[in-house]
């Protein structure tokens, strides 16, 4: 079976030599700039038996990354192993936000920014011949003890993981009762990660910029000072207090309520995870996108992803853009994937730009103090990015592996440093603070024995 990769450019290729600019509130002094210019993504054809394998290198630049794989060829017979080198520079690329031009633009008229037009990259041909890394037998013996383990304790009917290689191979996957990659999921807060993922098409088509004052987009927001910006809500920075109105409701009127209530914090001064201000962001999605949110979502990211099994319970006039998404692994996987291809999906659609994706991955709060946050507790991990938390940071503090982690024992993540994504695949009820950990073991394992 032959799996055809892409080789997708960007309609323009940022320079990151050029000088960074602080951004006010955003932690101390400039960001550095890089002195690699930013490149396109390069996915080349791969087979899942015996054909040429992936050679995969790509540049993100602003606030994200740089990072290169260069695979080894190993000769026939041999065990193989994967060299993979990842340089992942946290660089300005002369901007903090994701489109250069986004944080200043003029707010468009509600109902006129259409939806991206999807873009199919050629194929590239490639002569590079290497020898996909071989895992010994045994290698995950110990994954799937954790996760059997995971479910019966759990009482729960039953439980999946899943590893993918860059190259779309399937590493190892493992299955528990009666639960499968086709099984949908609630999966609480790994629904921040899409719905993040869903406004930065707007960043990238300069409809509205990280940093802009949203009350541009909802004027009930006018009051607010300091401004609360799309940055804010999405990093858990904007001081937006959860309120009962989370819990069902149309966007619009929660939306109002929150604008109308006490903030927990002035915006931008601390940092307090919450469900509440993913409401802003969705309902900034469907003002932007002029239609209710779980429609402007299928325009712009499940739909050009093939994710064709999520659904938004409530939908249209009640999702829950926090934690309301109902997904299975399959359909998650396929964001997980164009999150390690740098915004490309697996069919060559380029969804998300390179510099998008690096933002969505990258800590957003490393100037904040997040030790005494709920939330950070469960996790155990100090750093937030966009809807999504990054488990690992190198000493430079570049992300190397990145979670969609729910309070429903979803445990998503993308690993850069080995060119892998996994899922661990559970419906927890117990709550948070017993679902997250207990899946957080399985994933620590899993990735632990993909490196070894």
């Amino acid at each position: 079976m032959r799996r055809t990769q892409r080789v997708g450019a960007p309609a323009k290729t940022p320079d990151c030599t050029g000088s960074a600019r602080a951004v006010p509130g955003r932690g101390p002094g400039p960001l550095v700039p890089s002195r690699f210019p930013c490149a396109a993504l390069v996915r080349h054809t791969a087979s899942k038996q015996g054909g040429p394998d992936a050679g995969t290198g790509w540049t993100l630049c602003d606030h994200g990354a740089v990072w290169w794989r260069r695979p080894l060829t190993i000769g026939p017979g041999a065990r193989s192993l994967a060299m993979v080198a990842t340089a992942l520079l946290l660089a300005g690329c002369g901007s903090s936000s994701a489109n250069d031009a986004s944080s200043s633009a003029t707010a468009p008229p509600v109902g006129t920014t259409s939806p991206p037009v999807a873009t199919t990259v050629p194929i590239i041909i490639t002569t590079t011949t290497t020898v996909r890394k071989v895992f010994a037998p045994g290698t995950f013996d110990t994954t799937d003890a954790l996760l059997e383990d995971r479910v019966r304790t759990a009482g729960l009917s039953g439980g999946t993981i899943r590893i993918v290689a860059a190259d779309g191979s399937v590493i190892h996957e493992h299955s528990v009762g009666n639960v499968t990659g086709a099984t949908p999921l609630g999966v609480a807060s790994s629904t921040k990660w899409l719905t993040a993922a869903t406004l930065m098409t707007f960043v990238d088509q300069g409809a509205i910029g990280l940093d802009d004052d949203i009350a541009k987009w909802l004027p009930e927001f006018a009051g607010s000072n300091p401004p609360i910006s799309p940055r804010m809500l999405m990093d858990h920075t904007s001081g937006v207090r959860d309120n009962p109105c989370q819990d069902g409701g149309a966007l619009a009127t929660c939306v109002r309520t929150l604008a109308a209530s006490p903030r927990e914090f002035t915006p931008g001064s601390a940092f307090s995870y919450g469900n509440s201000p993913f409401h802003v962001v969705g309902r900034l999605v469907e003002v932007l996108g002029a239609a209710d949110f779980a429609t402007v979502v299928q325009q712009r990211l499940t739909g050009p992803l093939g994710m064709d099994s999520t659904s938004w319970p409530g939908a249209p006039g009640a999702p829950n853009p926090a934690f309301g998404v109902r997904v299975t692994v399959d359909d998650y996987g396929k964001f997980l994937d164009m999150v390690l291809h740098g915004g490309v999906a697996p069919n060559g659609t380029r969804v998300l730009s390179p510099n998008a994706v690096a933002q969505l991955v990258a800590n957003q709060v490393s100037g904040y103090d997040t030790s005494h946050d709920y939330s950070v507790g469960i996790t155990g991990i100090p750093r937030y990015a966009l809807g999504s938390w990054p488990d690992l940071v190198d000493p430079a503090g570049k992300t190397l592996v990145v979670s969609g982690n729910g309070g429903k024992g979803l445990y998503p993540w993308v690993d850069f440093a080995t060119q892998t994504w996994g899922i661990v695949g559970v419906q927890d009820e117990r709550g948070a603070q017993y679902a997250v950990p207990a899946s957080q073991k399985v994933e620590v394992e899993a990735r632990t024995a993909v490196a070894r």
